[in-house]
């Protein structure tokens, strides 16, 4: 294909550049940390701009124009490597000579350099000289360091909780279950003898007991989310939806629940453990929270985005509601807003929700009115299959 027709403009900046050498000058000292040239037939004559040294924190005037004076303060592995990549640019004009190299400074700390050249050939196509630039990524470099600390302290602190939660949750399992199995045990051989005070507390034992198992396994649950890497995979929302509702279906049938699930709902890349587990807390929580009142109805329907990478869904209930100065609390670790002998549970089920739309790359909102019902709105950016 014919090079397309250069640019008046550009053809105009190559003539001034010619004409004036302070434009060139301007351009170097303003995009450039350094520009060196090499004469490759003389390989110890190289010049190197005033910037390549300032940038090292050296005086320009105490350097001479040697490519020794730059091997030495450069990192030798770096060396070596930009010297492969160098033999491989003049042999081959298609391998681009560009790479990240390191050089001491003058204070000792390390500048990381953006290195990159092109070979000036004569009219055979053997390379004379060698065009060089550098550009000061230091301040990336740093950050992203920083960053792998950060997300390093993070998977250890991440590891050290799961570990800890883990094992106090299942330490609890076992004498919970315990605990649970002799209270039936004393309710079942129990002939009349017991007072109806000592009924009450054999009852209040026995519904603490359940408490104490449903707390373990919310946590069990929860330490399984907590810095998990998930398998990918085509998701649908409608199925796993779909197989919430029958698994809640002796609850729909306890409270007269009504639970439409919209056929729209779109299919995600995610992981599916996690998306029923949220979107089973979402359903359950719809039918616990209940008013009283009347049935529960329970809608989970698409929720359209602009962005078609996004995916989002919605479960809008008919229920309790919640208080604006609670909404931004449910989230919260143990965080409730009714006593468990009113409406059981642990406190985690919300925790759990975000802690998938997170993992997930997502978030949740809340929007309620008491009385009114809650809706709770998924959404998931760059997930949409």
């Amino acid at each position: 294909m014919a090079d397309a027709p250069q640019h008046y403009l550009e053809a105009e900046l190559d003539a001034l550049f010619q004409k004036n050498p302070e434009t060139w000058r301007f351009v170097r000292q303003g995009s450039l940390d350094g520009v060196w040239y090499w004469d490759l037939e003389q390989p110890d004559k190289e010049w190197m701009s005033p910037e390549m040294w300032t940038l090292f924190g050296i005086d320009p005037a105490t350097k001479r124009h040697d490519p020794a004076e730059w091997q030495d303060i450069i990192f030798q592995e770096d060396l070596k490597f930009a010297l492969e990549n160098f033999e491989k640019h003049c042999a081959d004009p298609d391998h681009r000579y560009d790479q990240v190299v390191r050089y001491r400074h003058a204070d000792g700390s390390t500048v990381w350099v953006r290195c990159r050249g092109i070979a000036i050939r004569d009219e055979t196509g053997k390379p004379i000289r060698m065009l060089g630039a550098h550009n000061d990524i230091t301040a990336a470099k740093r950050a992203e360091e920083q960053a792998n600390v950060a997300l390093r302290e993070t998977a250890a602190a991440n590891d050290e909780l799961r570990s800890f939660a883990y094992s106090i949750s299942h330490d609890l399992k076992s004498p919970s279950n315990t605990m649970d199995m002799l209270l039936k045990e004393i309710a079942a051989a129990d002939e009349g003898g017991m007072s109806e005070d000592q009924r009450d507390l054999l009852d209040l034992a026995q519904g603490t007991a359940d408490q104490m198992r449903r707390l373990v396994d919310d946590m069990l649950a929860f330490t399984q989310l907590i810095g998990e890497e998930p398998v990918w995979e085509l998701v649908s929302l409608y199925d796993t939806a779909m197989g919430v509702r029958d698994l809640l279906g002796s609850l729909m049938a306890e409270t007269g629940a009504e639970i439409t699930i919209d056929d729209d709902l779109p299919i995600m890349s995610g992981n599916a453990t996690q998306l029923r587990v949220l979107q089973q807390n979402l359903i359950e929580n719809a039918l616990k929270y209940r008013d009283p009142s009347r049935p529960p109805n329970v809608t989970v329907s698409r929720v359209k985005s602009r962005d078609p990478t996004t995916v989002s869904f919605s479960v809008q209930d008919n229920g309790l509601g919640i208080a604006a100065a609670h909404q931004t609390r449910i989230f919260e670790m143990f965080k409730r807003l009714h006593r468990s002998d009113e409406v059981a549970g642990a406190g985690l089920g919300l925790t759990l929700c975000r802690r998938v739309a997170l993992n997930h790359g997502g978030d949740i909102q809340v929007a309620s009115e008491l009385g009114k019902g809650t809706t709770f709105t998924v959404s998931f950016p760059g997930r949409g299959a």
